[in-house]
């Protein structure tokens, strides 16, 4: 089934995500990845999922639910850098089930209502240059602007029409631990994403190794 997404950002510079006192804790901690960094702001933007074209009425409605907190103070900078942050592709937010059963409530025919983060990084340029992040700065904002456990980071918002890819289960896998060892574990982690710290792994390994009630591959 194609699936209609339609965006709203609330009104005018769009609805604020980032109050005063977190703003300036998080410049602080951006100006030790870059001096030149000068500010942060962050707004709230939503994508809802239709089966089919929303009408003028259905939108006006969406718009009316989606129009809360406080307003954006100010535009956006030009030439400000861009992340992008949404729940983790694949999953769906608390925040997502609960706005969507309101919207159902309210007798709107959606299929889903997810709410993404754009932030807005500010640098000093040159007197000649324009100033830019390298690489392994945009890595490291983007680490501190999400929680990779629960979030996706991305540069432009049209990806996270991802958000809305259905998924198929994976086939089963086994990690061979019983002849891999630790080792096996470890490659899994990385495979999978699992974010397995060092300990959990060594109780694992020790668990599916030396129980004999529990002496198999998992």
């Amino acid at each position: 089934m194609t699936l209609h997404l339609t965006t709203f950002e609330g009104e005018a510079n769009g609805i604020n995500a980032l109050n005063d006192f977190r703003a300036q804790q998080l410049l602080l901690r951006l100006q030790a990845i870059d001096s030149r960094i000068s500010g942060i702001s962050a707004r709230f933007v939503h994508v809802v999922a239709t089966s089919e074209t929303p009408t003028h009425e259905v939108m006006q409605q969406l718009k009316a639910l989606l129009t809360y907190g406080e307003p954006g103070a100010n535009a956006i900078p030009a030439g400000a850098v861009d992340f992008v942050v949404s729940p983790r592709f694949g999953t769906v937010s608390p925040w997502a089930s609960k706005a969507t059963d309101i919207a159902h409530n309210c007798g709107l025919a959606v299929k889903r209502i997810e709410r993404i983060t754009e932030y807005s990084v500010v640098l000093k340029s040159g007197l000649f240059s324009k100033a830019v992040l390298t690489e392994a700065q945009r890595e490291r904002v983007a680490a501190l602007l999400h929680d990779r456990m629960t979030e996706s980071v991305m540069s432009d918002r049209s990806q996270a029409a991802g958000l809305f890819t259905e998924l198929h289960g994976a086939p089963l896998q086994t990690i061979d631990v019983l002849h891999g060892g630790k080792a096996a574990l470890e490659q899994a982690n990385t495979d999978f994403g699992l974010a397995l710290a060092a300990d959990e792994i060594d109780y694992l390994v020790s668990a599916y190794t030396r129980n004999s009630q529990l002496k198999r591959n998992p």
